[in-house]
C-alpha cells in the first residue's frame, strides 16, 4: 500500500521533478518505507512506499527490462501469483516477487484488458516511451484513491487532494457545492471533491492521455443485479452454499505478504466474522484491535474482548481517555486533515486513534468488516425503506392516514416529529416526483433530508443558492440503470456509486492509511461483491433481519453475543466532546462571529443560538428532544 503522484504535460514540456519530490512528501504517511521520482519525457512520476510484498524488491517507479513501460502502483492483488505462473508459462521472466512487477508485465501484454483479471484493491499508473502515453486505473469499487486536476495543458494525479496542492500547480479553494452535500449525504457526491477543479477518477475506470490530447475515460466493470424476478434460484440453500465459497476465498486470498497481519474488533457481527475467517486462514496468531470508550452508551470493548477469548486470538484495546476541548479540537484537525473532508459524528476521531494503536503494535496490515452493510443491506434505512412500503397503501393517499400507518409500524422507532416528516416526504406527489428524479425512490432519501429544516436559518450565500443541485448529482443517469430492478437492488446500486466509495471506502483508506497502515476490506472482493448483487433481496434483508444471508451463514459458528449481534451504529458522544463544559474558549477560533464571517458561508447568529442550545443541553426529556440534539449536534460538528 503506497501514495503515488504525477504530472503530465500534454505540451511537451518536461515535467518538474522538484515539484513531484514536494507532492510525495505530502504523502510520506501512506508510505513510510521509501519514497522515489522519476521523470521521463513530460511526466513526473512519485511514489511513496508503504512495503507489504516482496518488502526488499519491490520499490517504485518500476520499469520493464527494455525501459518502454513504468508503472506506479498503490494497492495489493491478491491472486497476483496465479497470475504470475500464467505470465511465467508465456516466457515473462521476473526481476522482483511483487505484484507491482505482476501488474505491469500483464499490462505489457494486455494493455487495458489486464484490468478484467485483477482480484484486488489498486490504483495504478503505466507511462510508456517513447509514446509519453499515460495510462490510470482505478480498482472496481474504489477502496484505492485517485485524484486529479486537469487544466487543458496540464494532468496532475495523486493518491490525496492535499498532494495536488503540494505540487503549486492546483489552488486549494473549497467548492460550496461539496459543503451542502455534507448536510445531507455526509460525503462530497463522487466524482466530485471538496476542492474546486479537483475530482475523483471513477471507481471502475481508466483514464488515458497523450501528447496533445485530452484525457479519455473509459468504464472497464458496473456492478449488475438482475432484474427482479429473474433470479438464478429462490432456494436459500442455493445462496447458503454459494455464499460461503466466497467469502471464505476472499478472506483467505487477503492474507497475502510479508508482514503480520491484524484485524478490527468491533461488537458487530463483520468484524467478527472477518477475524472469524482470517484465523481460519492466516498460519500465524492473530492479534486484534478495539475502540473502547467511558460510558456504556458508546463502548463495545467488553463484547470484543470476550469475543477474542472465545475466538482465541489476542485483543488490544485503545481507550477514549476523557480529555480537554483544546486535544479533541486537536484530534478534529488532524482527523479533517487526513479525511480531507468535514466531520458529522465524530467518530473518525476513535478510529484515527485505532490505526495509531495498530502502528504502535508494529503492525501494518489489517482486516476490516467494511462493506458487508453496503452489500448485503445492513442500515436501518433498508429496513425502513420496506416499511414504508407497507404503509405507503394505495388507498392511503391522505397525510393523515399516512402518519397513523407510520406510527403504528415505525412508532417504537422514531419520535412523533420525525414520523411527521416522513408523512410529509412520502406525500404521493411529493413521492412520484422523487421517484421520476431517481428512477426509484432511494432508500437513504428520507435520512438525506433530515436535516433540512435548520439549514435555512444556518446557512449564508453562496451555500444558500445551491440547494436545487443536491439531489441532481445524485440522480443524474441512474434511471436508465436501475430500471427493472428490486426496489432493494435499486437502492443497493445506487449506494454502491455514491456512498459506498465516496464515504465508507474513503474512510477506510483514510484513516488507516495516516499513520502508515493497510486496511484490508474482504467484503469489498468485488467477486463476492458481484455474487451479492445476484443474491434475492429477501435473502439479504428478511422481513427486517438485516444481512439476512450472513447472519444465516455465521451465527452458528460465531461465539454467543448478548444481542446476537443486532446492528447498532457506532458513534462518539459529540455533545460532550465539543460543544459543553469549558469549550467555548476553545472554539472561539472556529466559530466566533469573526471567523464565521471570514468563511462567508454560515450566519453567526444563528451559529451562536446553537452553540447556546447545546451548551445548556442536559439529558433529553424525551425522544423528541434526544432526536433535535442529535441533529443540531450533527450541524455543529460541521460547520467546526
Amino acid at each position: 500500500m503506497c501514495g503515488i503522484a504525477f504530472i503530465y504535460h500534454v505540451d511537451g514540456r518536461p515535467a518538474e521533478r522538484a515539484r513531484v519530490r514536494r507532492m510525495v512528501r505530502a504523502l510520506e504517511h501512506r508510505g513510510p518505507d521509501q519514497r522515489r521520482t522519476l521523470e521521463r519525457g513530460c511526466a513526473a512520476l512519485g511514489h511513496a512506499r508503504l512495503s507489504i510484498v516482496d518488502v526488499e524488491g519491490g520499490g517504485q517507479p518500476m520499469s520493464t527490462p527494455d525501459g518502454r513501460l513504468v508503472v506506479l502502483f498503490n494497492g495489493e492483488i491478491y491472486n497476483y501469483r496465479e497470475l504470475r505462473e500464467e505470465l511465467s508459462r508465456d516466457g515473462v521472466t521476473f526481476a522482483t516477487r511483487s505484484d507491482t512487477e505482476v501488474v505491469l508485465r500483464l499490462f505489457e501484454r494486455d494493455g487495458a484488458d489486464c484490468l478484467e483479471k485483477l482480484r484486488g484493491m489498486f490504483v495504478f499508473l503505466v507511462h510508456e516511451q517513447p509514446t509519453d502515453r499515460l495510462f490510470l486505473a482505478r480498482d472496481r469499487l474504489g477502496i484505492k484513491p485517485l485524484f486529479y486536476h486537469w487544466s487543458g495543458t496540464t494532468l496532475v494525479g495523486a493518491s490525496e487532494a492535499k498532494a495536488l496542492f503540494a505540487s503549486g500547480l492546483v489552488e486549494p479553494k473549497l467548492d460550496v457545492r461539496a459543503v451542502r452535500d455534507y448536510f445531507h449525504y455526509q460525503f462530497a457526491v463522487p466524482p466530485w471533491t471538496p476542492f474546486e477543479s479537483v475530482v475523483e477518477l471513477p471507481p471502475g475506470h481508466w483514464l488515458a492521455i497523450e501528447p496533445g490530447a485530452e484525457p479519455r475515460i473509459r468504464q472497464y466493470w458496473d456492478l449488475r443485479f438482475p432484474r427482479d424476478g429473474e433470479y438464478e434460484s429462490l432456494d436459500p440453500t442455493f445462496w447458503l452454499e454459494r455464499f460461503d465459497d466466497t467469502l471464505d476465498a476472499a478472506a483467505a486470498c487477503h492474507t497475502i505478504g510479508e508482514v503480520p497481519i491484524g484485524a478490527y474488533l468491533s461488537a458487530g457481527i463483520d468484524s467478527t466474522t472477518t477475524t472469524f475467517l482470517l484465523k481460519r486462514h492466516y498460519p500465524d496468531a492473530v492479534k486484534t484491535f478495539t475502540i473502547g470508550f467511558p460510558s456504556a452508551l458508546y463502548d463495545e470493548s467488553r463484547i470484543a474482548r470476550r469475543t477474542a477469548r472465545e475466538l482465541e486470538v489476542e485483543n488490544l484495546v485503545t481507550q477514549q481517555a476523557e480529555s480537554g476541548p483544546e486535544d479533541r479540537l486537536r484530534q478534529l484537525r488532524e482527523c479533517v486533515y487526513h479525511l480531507e473532508q468535514p466531520q458529522r459524528m465524530a467518530v473518525d476521531l476513535s478510529l484515527l486513534s485505532l490505526s495509531s494503536l495498530v502502528r504502535e503494535q508494529g503492525y501494518k496490515v489489517v482486516y476490516t468488516g467494511d462493506g458487508a452493510d453496503e452489500i448485503l443491506a445492513g442500515y436501518s434505512c433498508f429496513r425502513e425503506d420496506a416499511l414504508r412500503r407497507q404503509a405507503d397503501e394505495p388507498e392511503i393517499d391522505d397525510e393523515s392516514g399516512r402518519l397513523a400507518s407510520y406510527r403504528r409500524l415505525l412508532g417504537d422507532r422514531y419520535p412523533d416529529g420525525h414520523l411527521r416528516l416522513l408523512a410529509a416526504l412520502h406525500a404521493r406527489k411529493r413521492r412520484q416526483q422523487t421517484t421520476r428524479r431517481f428512477g426509484c425512490y432511494p432508500a437513504w432519501y428520507d435520512t438525506w433530508h433530515l436535516l433540512d429544516s435548520l439549514l435555512e436559518p444556518l446557512l449564508a450565500e453562496p451555500l444558500a443558492s445551491v440547494g436545487a443541485e443536491v439531489d441532481g448529482r445524485v440522480a443524474a443517469g441512474l434511471e436508465s440503470r436501475v430500471e427493472g430492478l428490486h426496489p432493494l437492488n435499486q437502492s443497493l446500486y445506487l449506494e454502491a456509486k455514491t456512498r459506498l466509495p465516496g464515504f465508507i471506502l474513503w474512510k477506510t483508506d483514510r484513516l488507516s492509511m495516516a499513520h502508515g497502515v493497510e486496511a484490508r476490506v474482504p467484503f469489498m472482493d468485488h467477486q463476492l461483491v458481484e455474487l451479492a448483487a445476484r443474491v434475492p433481496p429477501s435473502l439479504k434483508l428478511n422481513g427486517e433481519e438485516e444481512k439476512y444471508l450472513l447472519r444465516t451463514l455465521m451465527l452458528p459458528r460465531l461465539p454467543k453475543h448478548p444481542s446476537a449481534f443486532k446492528k447498532r451504529p457506532f458513534s462518539a458522544p459529540i455533545r460532550e466532546w465539543f460543544f459543553q463544559g469549558d469549550c467555548s474558549t476553545a472554539l472561539e477560533p472556529y466559530l466566533s462571529a469573526e471567523a464565521l464571517d471570514r468563511s462567508g458561508l454560515f450566519r453567526p447568529a444563528t451559529v451562536a443560538a446553537h452553540l447556546e442550545r447545546l451548551a445548556a443541553a442536559g439529558p433529553p426529556a424525551d425522544q423528541e428532544e434526544f432526536d433535535l440534539l442529535l441533529r443540531l449536534e450533527q450541524v455543529m460538528l460541521i460547520v467546526l
